[in-house]
């Protein structure tokens, strides 16, 4: 089957972009190079399209009832214009896909899911909305774009498109807006660690939208970016990627998600995830040899593997190559303890470290700010 053409192919092709397929979608790999897109992320902004991931809505008068029995998170004591990350889980607690919910009203509730597990989302929901009555799945593939911008000067360099309406000032908040007279929905949030817009709309309407952040952005230091960059910037946060670091063979304990994980209510899986009792855990790496470690990597400690890597790259920030992974919990593992990682059939130094490798620079989130108005 051929791929899905981002709505923004064109604009792609006539930059120069290395194209790449990612998840059935032909997307951007790198413009420049790596090291030029994450450091302009860092350091200013960067302009990602986003438009391979699943764009889903629940739609009716038990949306946020639906969306709190399929999800990990009580999505229904989360205000109107507000978002939140969150798990889909099988029966016995595996994580089927990570996903952002976002409360558009008591009747519509939005879920962006990973693209390289659309349709099993899809399936499943569907599966277990069918009790349900009072809601209906809405699926907008191919029908919207979504583009991030992310970085220190994100909003600097929206505020200078002209964009009207009222900007989300905390981080997991939303706002509709107008921009190159195109209306999009601008959400608060991203997968670099920084701070950052992510904006989504009618199909149509992506490439003026893009065109026009680019356009304002360059002379505020903005460059678009690749999928390549993207997975270096989640790296040095430690964000899971679906389908590598969790997957249906992984819980939230053991993945470290527990904070995604609302006990109040009830949801597919919990009765699993009360009684599971984690043997590992997953933690990040740095090498201190030149290696990438890649996914399956062993993880040793002397003669004894402790774990396997499930995803890694090289930091550009860090000058050194890092990663994810899970190690036993036998073997008492800690930020700082030196391993060894088989890299090319060799084993290399590393050290066990704590996730984020690198500070994160987003706004306080709006469940933050409630919290301390509440204490």
């Amino acid at each position: 089957m051929a791929p899905h053409e981002s709505p923004l192919a064109l604009v792609h092709g006539e930059a120069g972009a290395i194209m790449t397929e990612f998840a059935g979608w032909q997307l951007p790999l790198e413009y420049t190079s790596v090291a030029e897109e994450t450091h302009a992320t860092r350091r200013a902004a960067g302009l990602f399209d986003v438009s391979q991931m699943g764009n889903l809505h629940l739609l009716g008068r038990g949306a946020a009832a639906a969306a709190r029995e399929a999800l990990t998170r009580d999505v229904t004591a989360v205000p109107v214009c507000c978002s939140g990350y969150a798990l889909l889980c099988n029966e016995k607690a595996g994580v089927i896909d990570d996903l952002i919910f976002l409360v558009m009203s008591g009747s519509a509730i939005g879920l962006v899911v990973n693209a390289v597990n659309h349709y099993k989302d899809v399936a499943w929901l569907n599966q277990h909305l069918a009790l349900n009555m009072q809601v209906d799945l809405e699926d907008l593939r191919g029908r919207s774009f979504g583009i991030a911008l992310q970085g220190p000067k994100s909003e600097e360099i929206l505020r200078s498109t002209n964009i009207q309406g009222r900007f989300p000032d905390l981080f997991g908040t939303f706002t509709y807006m107008r921009i190159a007279l195109m209306d999009v929905l601008v959400s608060r949030t991203g997968y670099t660690g920084e701070d950052g817009f992510e904006l989504f709309g009618a199909a149509e309407d992506g490439p003026v939208v893009w065109q026009t952040v680019l356009n304002f952005g360059r002379e505020h230091g903005l460059a678009p970016a690749g999928i390549a960059a993207r997975d270096v910037l989640r790296q040095e946060m430690g964000y899971p990627l679906a389908g590598q670091d969790i997957s249906e063979e992984t819980t939230p304990l053991e993945a470290g998600l527990r904070w995604a994980v609302d006990w109040k209510g009830s949801f597919v899986g919990r009765s699993a995830l009360e009684k599971a009792q984690p043997a590992r855990r997953r933690l990040g790496f740095v090498m201190e040899e030149h290696g990438i470690a890649r996914r399956g990597a062993a993880i040793y400690r002397g003669d004894e593997q402790v774990g396997t890597v499930t995803s890694g790259t090289y930091s550009h920030s860090l000058g050194a190559a890092i990663g994810q992974g899970y190690v036993s919990l036998a073997a008492n593992p800690a930020p700082g303890d030196e391993v060894e990682i088989e890299v090319r059939g060799k084993r290399m130094k590393a050290k066990l470290a704590k996730l984020p490798l690198i500070a994160k620079k987003t706004r306080p989130s709006w469940g933050q700010t409630e919290r301390r108005m509440k204490s």
